[in-house]
């Protein structure tokens, strides 16, 4: 089987997975009647790519698998906790198929069970006294909520850089997956060198996660994805293909019209969609994230041949060829 083959069932029949879905089953509700109406959001999961990583990272070397995998539970409540407070912000209706929490019970509930996950989740990463992975993950957080805020105040703005969409996923996406593997290098005890290998590696592969992510809203099947295509376009949120469009002499001025007018027709997103392919720019954007791949893949060289190793280059090439 070749790299890219990856079956994400591969990846997630990983030791140590089964406990951390346990452990989201348990502490995604309370002791009331309310949270347990709301843990579908957590429990239905996704493709569990943050604790997985988490996990991989921490069987390089021995290290307590407890706490290890209490560091990964921790890592996919923070994730989840994003998601249900993201879907209150953009007013989505679904996510990977299903109502939100917010669509389904409304934004004032969303908010509060997205900090109650957050809770249970910093509960969890100061039981073991890792201060390390704490300081990183509110490090993380705090990015999160700045990228969040910078691409808000920027949404239908025709003017928004290449330089400040990645400022965006960098805060969004990348310095959260490189906290991932740096939470499994510290519960390992891992060397600094390999542990600084890993972080870069994370880093790396966030940001070809998110322009991969943000190139399947123009490509993916709305039924595989699990929410409309286009989304984030109508939103006003430009990502790195619209970016590069409103470069294109040609098709420039009738873009910059749309977004600034919010003229979303079915008519104008078929425009852009044409417009997109016949200048390449969604094969750039391939590239462009295939070479973020191959320097994430080159930091492995530097950590010791053992399994966990070959998983996370499997990942790799998974991420930048997933279709959903």
């Amino acid at each position: 089987m070749n790299v890219y083959q990856m079956p994400i069932w591969e990846l997630q029949s990983l030791p140590g997975l089964k406990q951390v879905e346990a452990r989201l089953r348990e502490l995604s509700r309370g002791e009331d009647s309310w949270t347990p109406l709301f843990s579908d959001s957590v429990i239905r999961g996704g493709k569990r790519l943050r604790p997985a990583m988490v996990l991989l990272c921490g069987s390089f070397y021995a290290s307590p698998q407890t706490e290890l995998v209490d560091m990964a539970t921790a890592i996919e409540l923070i994730h989840t906790a994003s998601l249900v407070h993201d879907d209150v912000i953009d007013h989505a209706a679904s996510r990977r198929g299903h109502p939100t929490v917010s669509a389904k019970w409304g934004d004032h509930q969303a908010v509060l069970y997205g900090d109650f996950l957050f809770a249970r989740a910093f509960s969890l990463l100061t039981k073991h006294g890792q201060v390390g992975v704490l300081e990183n993950m509110t490090r993380a957080i705090s990015l999160m909520c700045e990228g969040e805020i910078e691409q808000a105040a920027s949404r239908f703005n025709p003017n928004v850089t290449e330089a400040d969409y990645i400022s965006y996923i960098h805060k969004k996406t990348a310095y959260f997956i490189s906290a991932c593997c740096l939470a499994g290098a510290e519960a390992c005890d891992m060397p600094p060198a390999e542990k600084k290998a890993l972080a870069t590696f994370g880093l790396q592969l966030g940001y070809a996660f998110q322009m991969i992510d943000d190139l399947l809203d123009y490509t993916a099947n709305p039924g595989a994805l699990g929410k409309p295509t286009l989304q984030d376009l109508k939103e006003g949120y430009l990502t790195l293909p619209v970016i590069r469009l409103l470069k294109e002499p040609r098709f420039a001025l009738h873009v910059r019209k749309i977004i600034e007018n919010r003229d979303f027709t079915a008519n104008n997103m078929e425009f852009i969609s044409r417009a997109l392919q016949e200048c390449g720019i969604l094969q750039q954007t391939q590239e462009r994230a295939r070479t973020l791949i191959d320097r994430a893949k080159r930091n492995l060289e530097k950590l010791p041949q053992k399994p966990p190793k070959i998983i996370l280059s499997r990942l790799a090439d998974y991420v930048v060829r997933r279709t959903c």
